[in-house]
């Protein structure tokens, strides 16, 4: 790992090529997103630009080639990289990972209120992607159970768009963040990540959302109560990490939470939720 990582430190040309190299291999975006998030933690905004400048020259080409479009490094650049290298900048701003996440989920739901207001309906743009993707995947109209599978998740899918590009970039950001620790600072990251915890005013607002989400039913509330809701689940990661290290808690309880958790993610959001107003970490830490 460690000369993984000073490699790509060591050189601009480095970098490029690992960033290049994880935007065309399959299911390892996420190792672009984490360099540019080291980068631009240990170096700033000016070098994430010019090693995002880089990648992108060696891509168009490329995707012209293989995908038969050079537009395609829209896709990454808007969906990935811009969206970690602005998260990224901002931790390295304030130091503080709660308010990264914070403006992070804040601007998630600025996206979620921006695609509401370009669609006007956006259960029925969703529908329509839906079936043409249907089209696209069988060669022909979609069958009665995939018109019905695609009415019953279009009207949720913009929150659950947006959620995963939040999550995306967060993990990103995350990664880095932990790689920067290793490198520079080791023993750093476990101990930030751990004291993780969220304003009171922006949990207010979360539970808000979460709230008017379930009352509205789907639709612009829901949405936004999905992107500011899952946010919290990062916290209760913090909050389990913590009792776990402070109780010493053998290293399979983690294992097996884990494996739990796609089951368990919206109760774990709620615990971290509730965390910013109960603070398990302090309530259930070990007597001295």
């Amino acid at each position: 790992m460690s000369g993984f990582l000073a490699f790509v430190m060591r050189t601009r040309m480095g970098a490029i090529g690992v960033v290049s190299l994880g935007a065309v291999l399959p299911l390892l975006f996420w190792l672009s997103g984490a360099v540019l998030a080291l980068i631009t933690l240990r170096r700033g905004l000016a070098e994430a630009g010019l090693v995002l400048a880089g990648s992108a020259a060696i891509l168009v080409p490329l995707y012209a080639l293989l995908l038969g479009s050079p537009m395609a490094i829209l896709q990454p650049l808007a969906l990935i990289w811009v969206p970690v290298i602005a998260l990224a900048q901002i931790l390295r701003q304030t130091v503080s990972l709660a308010w990264t996440l914070q403006i992070g989920a804040l601007l998630a739901a600025a996206a979620v209120l921006g695609f509401h207001v370009i669609h006007g309906d956006p259960t029925l743009f969703w529908e329509q992607t839906l079936q043409a993707l249907a089209r696209v995947l069988s060669g022909g109209n979609p069958g009665l159970e995939w018109q019905q599978a695609a009415a019953q998740l279009a009207p949720r899918l913009t929150g659950l768009w947006v959620m995963n590009m939040l999550g995306i970039a967060v993990g990103c950001v995350l990664l880095g963040r932990w790689w920067q620790a290793v490198l520079y600072n080791p023993g750093g990251f476990r101990d930030e990540f751990q004291s993780l915890r969220f304003a009171t005013w922006f949990a207010g607002l979360g539970l808000a959302a979460v709230a008017g989400g379930i009352a509205s039913g789907p639709g612009l509330f829901a949405d936004l109560g999905t992107v500011l809701g899952a946010v919290f689940l990062f916290q209760a990661l913090a909050v389990v990490h913590s009792l776990a290290r402070q109780r010493g808690w053998h290293a399979g309880w983690l294992v097996g939470f884990y494996l739990l958790l796609p089951l368990l993610m919206r109760p774990v959001a709620l615990l971290g939720l509730a965390d910013t107003f109960v603070d398990f970490r302090a309530r259930l830490a070990p007597s001295t």
